[in-house]
């Protein structure tokens, strides 16, 4: 055993963030949940903006916990969802706060960047799934609502680059994140000359490209002061919060496994030795992005507990509070779902009256409409389970790979219940753990930057550190419907 380190993953989702401790003592990882905020988004004259400033203070908060409670710390490292990005002037301040991935600015200006540069050639070029949410989309659109961002704007930093910047004072590009962006060659890993030629971005814009664990710099020493902190390294991890949440997977069989990365929404996808750029990638809506150590992850962004939440409020305000684990037990009251629905479709993707949505959908369909809660709930799992099976089948498809197991990762397996449904679904036996995935990667990068860890122990480190729930199949795999 080597002396105890205490490092910290700032763990930032689009609805909360969190500043989680990792103390490691060169045998085993373990981790605190030391600070947690809301995200919440700010909307102004139409348009919506992440409150970029509260953000960072409440980081700042969790930072000065952590040494409070537990003294020296070495290092920090933020990771968030993909595509968002903030302006940095020519003396270093930010223009504005970022917007949101859901301010609907770039709908008037859709059709004229796919004109210059169509969504079959964004996805041969960059590997990305194109969608208006993209930071292509998003900065075309900013510079045809205001051409004079070419002169004001010195830097644009996608979301974890700008923390990193307003702790160290440093500019970096870490690859995991701008992998997300629809800007980057998807075999040479750099920035697209193609497509910054094709739509008119300027590429002096964009920072100097670092690769996942990357020590960038050190706190400020004004950040130093003001929160009673000794000096701590600034390292850019696998700043993708996907990417940080698939450090953490310790497969026992990599060449055999697909991964579920499980919470409001569910990423599906494997590791491969290079970008999957074909039509039938493009045709299933598989996205490439890149990992911690160079790979691929070949990915499809799919629905997750995102309806059990909504009805999980719906309820709420009719009255009726109902626990994420109380709708569970009633779902196990029953042995099937009476209908299956499509996670995915459009009807689901926005709040609102979702158990309503669900019988409109069974009925549209020919099926048995579910009345009961526990019908209802069943029938969302199972159509999750089933989801999950597809996207894994239509894998086998693309990569002519073979997937035997499957890991899944992050809050939604707590759901003890879905873990078992994807096995029963998909007939391949079903590894759960850990569940704060995205901390523990961000942490385990941060160890292999620091020269703590070879970048191929991780996944050994991880499995001895955690526990890991294994569920095998029924004997009859369930029928796809």
């Amino acid at each position: 055993m080597g002396d105890t380190i205490k490092l910290l993953a700032i763990d930032l989702g689009a609805s909360s963030g969190r500043v989680m401790l990792g103390i490691y003592d060169g045998d085993r990882l373990q981790m605190e949940e030391i600070h947690r905020f809301d995200n919440t988004p700010v909307q102004i004259n139409g348009h919506l903006y992440w409150d970029i400033l509260r953000l960072f203070h409440e980081m700042k908060q969790g930072v000065q916990k952590a040494f409070r409670q537990h003294g020296e710390l070495t290092s920090l490292s933020v990771d968030t969802w993909g595509v968002d990005y903030g302006f940095i002037d020519k003396k270093g301040m930010m223009l504005y706060s970022p917007h949101h991935y859901r301010d609907r600015r770039m709908e008037a200006h859709r059709l004229k960047l796919e004109a210059l540069l169509s969504p079959a050639e964004q996805f041969r070029m960059t590997g990305n799934q194109p969608s208006m949410i993209n930071t292509v989309y998003q900065l075309f659109s900013d510079l045809q609502d205001d051409d004079s961002l070419i002169e004001t704007a010195d830097t644009i930093l996608m979301m974890p680059d700008l923390f990193h910047y307003l702790f160290s004072g440093i500019k970096a590009a870490e690859s995991t994140i701008w992998s997300t962006s629809g800007l980057m060659d998807a075999v040479t890993g750099e920035l697209s000359s193609e497509v910054f030629s094709r739509l008119g971005i300027p590429s002096r814009l964009f920072p100097h490209q670092v690769h996942a664990g990357t020590v960038i710099g050190s706190i400020l020493p004004i950040i130093q002061e003001e929160l009673s902190v000794g000096p701590m390294k600034v390292i850019a991890g696998a700043s993708h919060d996907t990417a940080s949440a698939v450090a953490s997977i310790p497969y026992t069989r990599k060449d055999e496994a697909a991964f579920i990365s499980c919470g409001t929404w569910s990423l599906v996808g494997m590791e491969t030795p290079e970008p999957v750029i074909s039509e039938k990638s493009y045709e299933y809506g598989f996205t490439n992005e890149r990992c911690f150590g160079n790979s691929n992850r070949l990915l499809k962004n799919t629905t997750g507990l995102w309806i059990l939440q909504e009805l999980q409020r719906n309820w709420a305000k009719a009255g009726e509070q109902l626990s994420q684990s109380e709708m569970v037990e009633l779902a196990k009251t029953i042995n099937g779902a009476p209908a299956i629905i499509d996670p995915n479709d459009q009807l689901f993707s926005t709040p609102g009256e979702m158990v309503q949505r669900i019988k409109e959908y069974c009925e549209r369909t020919g099926q048995q409409t579910p009345n009961a809660k526990a019908e209802i709930i069943r029938v969302i799992l199972e159509s999750l389970a089933l989801s999950y099976c597809r996207t894994i089948d239509e894998m086998e498809e693309i990569t002519g790979k073979t997937i035997s197991i499957i890991h899944m990762v992050g809050g939604g397996i707590q759901n003890e219940l879905l873990c078992q449904l994807t096995a029963d679904a998909t007939g391949r036996e079903v590894i759960a753990g850990p569940v704060e995935a995205s901390g523990i990667g961000n942490i385990i990068v941060q160890l292999a930057a620091l020269g703590k860890l070879e970048a191929s122990e991780g996944k050994e480190f991880v499995a001895r550190s955690f526990t890991f729930k294994t569920y095998q199949p029924s004997l009859v795999k369930n029928s796809k419907k």
